[in-house]
């Protein structure tokens, strides 16, 4: 009887780990089909997409196409990017973009994209760039975007526009931008840290540049709507803070309301805060001997305004383009 208790016992555990054993793989086969299938309908979808963007306004292309991840993750891959905006006269090209989701939180992406990059904007404004990595983030809905971000390391780019003379070589050794929905409107970070500028006949000091602003009634450009495409026309911001620091005590900060009518003209009500108010004034004299005069005008004034002081805080007033500093007027603003 113990003997043919335990043989029952044991059988009965046999059954279960059969059943188990099948459950396993029947959910597996269910799981690798499931997978392909999305794979499969996420190709074909991007694939016609890609082929009705080709015959509108603005197309975009994706050289080899391929959907992967399995098991537990699926992303589109390209071995080449490019955009083509015709209303703007702008296009790109890019290097290879990989990209993943976690099967459970397909709405989160992460995505890497390899230079090198060409961006061109009618009638002859090219920017060429590279960079040793870049990597992005974006949390997405039916709608569109929520929030994204990307970082880089070591770019350098090129910026030619031979029709005004201009010749620029920019390099930075990281750099970030982060944009997010915030109600209505969109809240944009962006930071670049050592950045070079070098002007041909110049090379400005290296700087960490940082900005941080809420742009009104701009949380729709993350939809499918997009940005307007007179941006930044029409365009309203609060400016938390926008900074350039040169190091050695040299910090530039300006925060405040501004915007750009719909003449392209800028015009706010910003709050300065300088510190190294002669070291700002050589430096920009060095730099731009041509306008040595004007820097030492306005940092006279700076300086008058904080008590004689290397460190101040002073309104400045931008009205239709022109800059005050005071009742005086100390620089000009192109239109957009």
């Amino acid at each position: 009887m113990a003997s043919s208790s335990r043989a029952a016992e044991a059988s009965g555990v046999t059954r279960k780990l059969i059943l188990l054993a099948a459950a396993v793989v029947l959910f597996v086969a269910l799981y690798t089909g499931g997978w392909f299938y999305a794979a499969s309908w996420i190709k074909d979808r991007a694939e016609r997409e890609l082929a009705a963007s080709a015959r509108g306004m603005h197309s975009a292309a994706c050289g080899n196409l391929s959907v992967r991840g399995y098991p537990f993750r699926i992303g589109v891959f390209c071995d080449s990017v490019a955009i083509d905006d015709h209303p703007s006269g702008l296009s790109a090209t890019f290097g290879a973009l990989r990209s993943a989701a976690q099967v459970y939180r397909p709405g989160h992406a992460v995505f890497e994209l390899d230079g090198p990059a060409q961006v061109r904007v009618t009638p002859d404004l090219v920017f060429d760039a590279d960079w040793d990595l870049m990597h992005a983030s974006a949390v997405a809905w039916t709608d569109g975007l929520e929030r994204a971000s990307v970082a880089y390391d070591g770019l350098r780019g090129k910026l030619n526009m031979p029709s005004q003379h201009l010749s620029l070589g920019i390099a930075a050794t990281h750099g970030e931008k982060h944009v997010r929905q915030s109600g209505d409107a969109l809240d944009v970070a962006a930071s670049l840290d050592a950045l070079s500028v070098d002007l041909g006949d110049k090379v400005l000091p290296p700087m960490n540049v940082s900005a941080d602003l809420t742009i009104a009634d701009a949380a729709k450009w993350l939809t499918a709507e997009g940005p307007p495409p007179t941006l930044p026309l029409g365009t309203s911001a609060e400016l938390r803070s926008l900074t350039v620091d040169l190091g050695g005590d040299q910090k530039l900060t300006l925060s405040g309301p501004v915007a750009v009518g719909e003449d392209g003209t800028v015009s706010g009500t910003l709050d300065l805060t300088i510190d190294g108010i002669t070291a700002w004034r050589d430096r920009v004299s060095a730099v731009f001997p041509e306008v040595e005069e004007t820097a030492r005008r306005v940092a006279s004034a700076i300086k008058g305004l904080s008590g004689g002081k290397e460190r101040a805080v002073v309104k400045v007033s931008i009205r239709q383009g022109t800059v005050y500093l005071g009742l005086f007027p100390v620089a000009e603003i192109p239109p957009f």
